[in-house]
Parts: C-alpha cells; sequence; structure tokens
C-alpha cells in the first residue's frame, strides 16, 4: 500500500510543479513583435538593437548586441522594451572599443514589467565607443529591443 501512497504523491507534485511553468511563449508572436521594433522611433537615438532573450543565468558582458560607434557619444539613456515573458531582465555595458574589457561601466536592470514596456533605464556614459545590450528572461523565452539615447 505505502509504494501506491509514493506513487500517487509524486504524480500530484508533477501534475503540481507543471502548473508553475511559465507558459511557452509563441514563436511566431516574438518573431511578429520583433518585425514590429523595426518602425519604432525614439527622439535622440543613436542606433538601436533587439534579439532573442537569453537565459537570466548569463554573464554580465558575455552575451547580447553590441553598437559601436566610430567616435566617443555621450549615452543620456536606454529605452528597453520587452515581449513574451512577464518580466525580463536586462544587462547594458558601457565602454570604449579598444580598451580593456575590465574598464567597460556594466549594470543589470532586474524585473522589468514586459506589458509595461518601454523602461527607461537612466545610463550617463560621457564617451562611450560601444553598448552591449542583453535581454535576459527566466527560461530564455521572449525578445528585446532597446534603442540608445545620446547627447544632442
Amino acid at each position: 500500500m505505502r509504494r501506491w501512497q509514493a506513487a500517487a504523491l509524486g504524480a500530484l507534485l508533477v501534475i503540481g510543479l507543471s502548473g508553475c511553468a511559465a507558459p511557452a511563449v509563441d514563436p511566431d508572436a516574438v518573431q511578429e513583435w520583433l518585425a514590429k521594433q523595426e518602425s519604432v522611433e525614439v527622439p535622440g537615438a543613436l542606433g538601436s538593437m533587439s534579439a532573442q532573450a537569453s537565459t537570466a543565468d548569463d554573464v554580465m558582458g558575455e552575451n547580447g548586441v553590441t553598437l559601436t560607434f566610430d567616435t566617443p557619444q555621450g549615452i543620456t539613456e536606454i529605452v528597453f522594451s520587452c515581449f513574451g515573458p512577464e518580466k525580463m531582465d536586462v544587462d547594458v555595458t558601457t565602454g570604449a572599443v579598444d580598451t580593456d574589457p575590465e574598464l567597460a561601466h556594466g549594470i543589470r536592470t532586474e524585473g522589468l514589467v514586459c506589458a509595461d514596456s518601454p523602461h527607461t533605464i537612466e545610463r550617463v556614459q560621457d564617451a562611450a565607443t560601444k553598448v552591449l545590450i542583453d535581454g535576459l528572461s527566466a527560461d530564455g523565452q521572449g525578445a528585446w529591443s532597446a534603442f540608445v539615447v545620446g547627447e544632442e
């Protein structure tokens, strides 16, 4: 009789835990959202980037999309939007292309609610020649878009 109780308890745990898992994000909806981001305009934008999300366990600065500039640019903010998961984190690393990576400045902003997009991340960097951004979700689902806004 104990085997039956253990099996029933195990089945209930599996059912209960699967109910807690985030629902899968529709890949077609992600691609449609990414395509729409191409028509978005942000005043003062020096450039934009978008990608599918990375998993939240990524190390800052290892993944993402990099925007580079020929001459140093003053960065004032990042306008970040996301789609898919309920929340997403974003890593923003700024620095100079030809300098030591340890001199780059990185921040992680956590828990941005995708439904409330866009989010403005204040990011002051007087003379950046590169900006690396990575959107992170718990399971790597979803997509993100970011505009790098500079001084005019």
